[in-house]
């Protein structure tokens, strides 16, 4: 809820937006375009991928946070900063605390994830009090780890911060949906457990909400807070809503999750995978995006892709762009929940929002059934609801 801020409100002539072509990032554009009427800027290093934010007029500059490229001029004229993106690099989080250091930034947002607390962490990190960050040899939450951790210190050194820990995120344009809605649409889902587990559901505009709300509170400065909806869920219940909107409802089984652990343990790294992956990369658009930094390489790629396209049938062009295209279809082994699944909904502990309803003033203004009607919209208008296609 934005209006429930209790600690001042603070003006921005703008504010920088990093991750804004993301899955929440573009929300909060939209948002704070048509209903915080704050003035922003988004960072963008693929331009491809901003056609979201694009048709909202957003200004948008180029800048790389790997390597720094573009954050001095992204940064002139802004006196506050919400950092969404996530890309791995290690020297992301200290390019951007560096360039805010120089540009005098009186707030900055940090969007970190309840990920940093560890796949499977213990009772004490369900409130900011004792929650402890540590490395768990688990990518995605040591990135997220390592990345709030060098915030944190900043933050120490005199850095005007706000960290938040969004839990499970999800609504329009979310990847855990459309995964559920895509293997629905395969005809089968497996959970795990039976979806036994506990799933921190928070709806999307709720988050923006939160970000909003942190850039205004000064009482909030130096401090994290967890991001979640008042009421937890089971994740038999956020998968089967969404999995039975499409007609018919699929199949549903459940898998141990100790099982699915043994079975992705067992498959090793073999000679064809390690091609297929080094394949994968090699046809990424990512891939060639960073390639491209390098002046040399550019030029380099520009020829052999002109070259590749006169000698190449059309088809052939199409099906190398293809390679390196996200596959939002069904998986070829359905029964099988993926890694980043078995993460998620084996999951036992529900975090408290009590901190930031008191300290930040900020309280959900969407339970899961508001939510996943909203979700359940969008996913009509976007035409995914609709059955397979049937091939013979």
């Amino acid at each position: 809820m934005v209006g429930a801020l209790g600690c001042g409100l603070m003006n921005f002539a703008k504010v920088l937006i990093t991750g804004a072509t993301g899955f929440i990032g573009s929300r909060l554009c939209e948002k704070l375009r048509l209903q915080y009427g704050q003035p922003y800027r988004a960072l963008v290093r693929n331009f491809s991928s901003a056609a979201r934010i694009a048709r909202l007029g957003a200004e948008m500059v180029p800048g790389d946070l790997a390597d720094g490229s573009g954050l001095d001029d992204a940064l002139s004229g802004c006196d506050a900063v919400v950092h969404l993106a996530y890309g791995g690099a290690r020297r992301a989080e200290q390019n951007l605390v560096a360039a805010s250091r120089r540009a005098n930034i009186k707030r900055f947002v940090h969007i970190s994830s309840m990920a940093v607390h560890g796949p499977r962490p213990g009772p004490e990190c369900t409130r900011e009090e004792t929650a402890t960050i540590g490395r768990y040899n688990e990518r995605y939450s040591d990135s997220k780890a390592r990345a709030e951790r060098i915030v944190q210190r900043a933050i120490a050194a005199g850095l005007p911060g706000v960290i938040l820990r969004p839990t499970i995120v999800y609504g329009p344009y979310s990847p855990f949906v459309t995964q559920i809605v895509n293997s629905a649409k395969s005809g089968r889902l497996t959970l795990l457990d039976g979806g036994s587990g506990v799933c921190n559901a928070v709806y999307v505009d709720d988050v923006c909400d939160a970000i909003y709300t942190a850039l205004h509170c000064d009482r909030a400065l130096g401090k994290a807070f967890f991001v979640n909806a008042d009421r937890t869920i089971s994740w038999k219940e956020f998968n089967l809503t969404f999995a039975n909107m499409i007609s018919p409802p699929p199949r549903v089984g459940s898998i141990p999750a100790a099982e699915a652990r043994a079975h992705w343990a067992a498959k090793k790294p073999s000679v064809k995978s390690n091609i297929s992956a080094f394949a994968r990369l090699i046809a990424s658009s990512d891939f060639h995006d960073q390639l491209a930094t390098v002046p040399a390489l550019h030029t380099a790629m520009a020829w052999t892709k002109g070259g590749l396209k006169k000698i190449l049938s059309a088809d052939r062009v199409v099906a190398f762009q293809r390679a390196g295209s996200p596959r939002l279809g069904p998986v070829a082994h359905p029964s099988w929940p993926d890694r980043g699944r078995i993460v998620r909904e084996d999951f036992h502990l529900e975090f408290s929002n009590e901190r930031a309803r008191r300290e930040l003033g900020w309280k959900p203004a969407f339970d899961f059934s508001a939510g996943a009607s909203l979700t359940c919209a969008w996913l009509d208008f976007a035409g995914m609801l609709r059955p397979a296609t049937a091939h013979v």
